[in-house]
């Protein structure tokens, strides 16, 4: 079966009964967090993902996209498998309460397994920023973690 872009995904959001917002959008989301999720076949794969730390109301965003890259090509058709493969298992984490948020001095911070490895996404003044670890330990070095709400289906 030839890949195309966003179906795998439709499906995944689905069995997350996520909500569809808008015509090509869905979203969900926990006490503390929100997922949006665009899917437009051939075209636009992403995830805007907020978390807010529920004690000091700082937030930190996480974001995957196919950027600007035309999904309709065969040469891109990689790109597009890895982002969307990276969505779902982001998504996944959620669902199954892999995704930790805490903080780091006065830095909130989210950690999550991807890809092989952890990421930790830390907020700054204006933007956050993600650097990857190799194993679970380094990346919650230095900070307290406590794993993020599970999905519930977005009124």
């Amino acid at each position: 079966m030839e890949f195309e872009a966003g179906q795998r995904l439709l499906a995944f959001l689905r069995e997350l009964q996520a909500v569809k917002v808008a015509d090509s959008t869905w979203g969900f989301g926990g006490p503390e967090w929100e997922a949006v999720v665009d899917v437009v076949p051939h075209r636009w794969l992403a995830l805007a993902f907020e978390a807010l730390d529920p004690v000091t109301g700082k937030r930190a965003t996480y974001d995957i996209d196919t950027d600007l890259y035309d999904l309709t090509r065969d040469d891109q058709r990689g790109f597009a498998e890895e982002i969307e493969r990276d969505i779902i298992e982001f998504l996944d984490n959620l669902k199954r309460g892999a995704v930790l948020r805490g903080n780091h001095g006065k830095k909130f911070v989210l950690v999550f397994p991807l890809d092989g490895a952890y990421v930790r996404v830390v907020q700054g003044r204006f933007a956050g920023s993600a650097s990857t670890y190799p194993d679970l330990a380094t990346a919650l070095a230095g900070g307290d973690y406590v794993p993020l709400s599970r999905p519930h289906p977005r009124a």
